[in-house]
């Protein structure tokens, strides 16, 4: 058994129980589907709820809208842009892992995909973080390393996020934003800001570190460990995962565009664009998987407000197969696929060894 096969330390800590009595084992790949299952199914129950209730007065031309008329090539424009959306985001945790320690990029690779369906069907995504840091340290890195690898791809993921969403709160934008919406959207970007300063100034020099109560320091010294090993790595590397998340984001905000413009829709892209960073900003605080709800909400509300009454529905619909509920499927794919190899190099091992015994 190599070092990076090793049970993690993440796995001993006070949280494991509870996570594999839910899950399963999810650091081995033991995942329990029938709980992975019942949180989709959830989410999947709370968004056709939400579009029943919210668009009940399009709910009817719903099967009116001429889907006959719909133009594949910006279907497929859409289809390369999720490809692009998936891939960068796989290819910025691999660029991270390596510069922080020696890893086989395929597993890392496989561990961003794996997540889409830990994050995506469990409540606030509340198992994606934790999943991957497991995962890392299998892979071969540390566990500071592997903190460090998903703090910095989160800080980085989210504070691009947040400068597109703060464009939303530009009255000459015109994003309908609720009062409540205005307000979670400055307070992300707020936190967003408080946080890169904190962590870059306290990093350097923890002051006040004996202030924290003592349940929170090992996390407290976790993070700033991270931070540490960060910025060892360089600002090259540094730079080459924003670029990555830069790419990631902007196909991200043209997948619902090119939806509508399949569906004949012709508006302001900019609009749709900067609607969907604030509708992102949002989802997290759904506490259903997926952002169940909250989503569905937000998109009639933000997006569906400009746009055609008979395409709003199904441009919903494609946009949360697209970036919901395809990448779990391939995330389940992988995690099923990694299982099925892992128990097949274990059976001639454990045949080996009991020949093994026997001849002795």
């Amino acid at each position: 058994m190599t070092e990076g096969e090793k049970p993690s330390a993440v796995g001993k800590g006070r949280r494991a129980p509870s996570v594999r009595a839910a899950y399963g084992d999810l650091g081995r790949g033991d995942v329990r589907w029938k709980r992975l299952a019942v949180g989709l199914v959830a989410g999947l129950i709370a968004g056709g709820v939400v579009i029943v209730i919210a668009g009940s007065r399009i709910g009817p031309k719903i099967i009116q809208a001429n889907l006959a008329g719909v133009q594949l090539g910006y279907l497929a424009l859409a289809g390369v842009c999720l490809a692009v959306v998936l891939l960068t985001d796989a290819f910025t945790l691999v660029a991270i892992a390596r510069a922080l320690g020696p890893v086989r990029a395929r597993r890392v690779f496989g561990v961003a995909f794996e997540s889409h369906l830990v994050g995506g069907a469990t409540s606030f995504g509340g198992l994606e973080i934790p999943y991957q840091v497991v995962r890392l340290r299998h892979a071969g890195l540390s566990s500071s390393q592997a903190t460090s690898a998903v703090l910095a791809k989160g800080m980085i993921h989210t504070s691009l996020l947040a400068v597109v969403a703060a464009v939303a709160l530009v009255p000459a934008f015109g994003t309908q934003l609720t009062p409540l919406e205005r307000w979670v959207l400055i307070g992300v970007i707020l936190g967003v800001i408080v946080g890169w300063v904190v962590a870059t100034l306290w990093t350097h020099r923890p002051v006040g570190l004996r202030l924290v109560p003592g349940r929170m320091k090992k996390y407290v010294a976790s993070f700033r460990e991270a931070n540490l090993v960060l910025l060892r790595t360089g600002w090259r590397s540094i730079v080459v995962m924003v670029a990555l998340q830069a790419v990631y984001w902007v196909a991200m905000f043209a997948i619902i565009p090119f939806i509508l413009l399949a569906l004949g829709w012709r508006g302001s892209k900019l609009h749709v664009i900067v609607a969907q960073a604030a509708l992102q900003v949002i989802m997290p605080f759904s506490p259903l998987p997926g952002g169940a709800g909250i989503a569905e909400l937000g998109y009639l509300g933000l997006i569906g407000a400009s746009v055609q009454s008979d395409i709003r529905v199904v441009s919903l619909l494609l946009w949360r197969i697209a970036t919901w509920l395809i990448p779990m499927a391939l995330g389940a794919l992988v995690i099923g696929v990694r299982a099925a190899t892992s128990r097949g190099k274990s059976r001639p091992l454990r045949q080996a060894e009991v020949s093994s015994a026997t001849s002795e």
